[in-house]
């Protein structure tokens, strides 16, 4: 019978936090700003030309970017408990939870970034490229590539 793993707190978790923390209250910061800067109809979605086709209020906007950060919460939250993790029996090693929850605290960072994104290109920008949004996504699905062939790595 394996041994339970237990996570605690460290330095790298304690520095991701701080700049989670620090992230979210200057992007919230910001969209709070742009949504008062906005003017009251906003484009809400755009087409994948980056047409708008969708109109509504500045506010409207905040609602997927509060769902999103909540979803960065959430993932640095996860980070304490192992047993979430979906890892096969075999790979269920320190190194391999170490990985995993490195991923999802960088995850989370990148959450607060895609809610910044999606404020600036609705409020902000004065022409819409989904560039940004998909740089992101890119990343994040490069990360987990990397975090999976790295714990399946024998």
């Amino acid at each position: 019978m394996k041994e339970e793993i237990k996570v605690y707190r460290t330095k790298e978790g304690t520095i991701f936090e701080v700049i989670f923390l620090i992230l979210a209250i200057v992007v919230w910061g910001l969209i709070i700003w742009f949504v008062k800067q906005a003017p009251d109809i906003v484009p809400t979605h755009f087409d994948a030309s980056g047409s708008p086709n969708a109109w509504g209020s500045a506010v409207r906007i905040s609602i997927p970017c509060a769902i999103i950060t909540i979803v960065g919460i959430s993932m640095m939250i996860l980070c304490y408990f192992p047993k979430c993790f979906n890892l096969a029996e075999k790979h269920k090693t320190p190194r391999n939870y170490a990985l995993s929850i490195r991923m999802l605290r960088i995850f989370g960072l990148f959450m607060l970034l895609l809610a910044l994104v999606i404020a600036w290109t609705s409020l902000r920008s004065t022409s819409h490229s989904p560039i940004p949004i998909i740089s992101i996504i890119v990343i994040m699905v490069i990360i987990a590539i990397y975090t999976s062939i790295a714990t399946h790595r024998n």
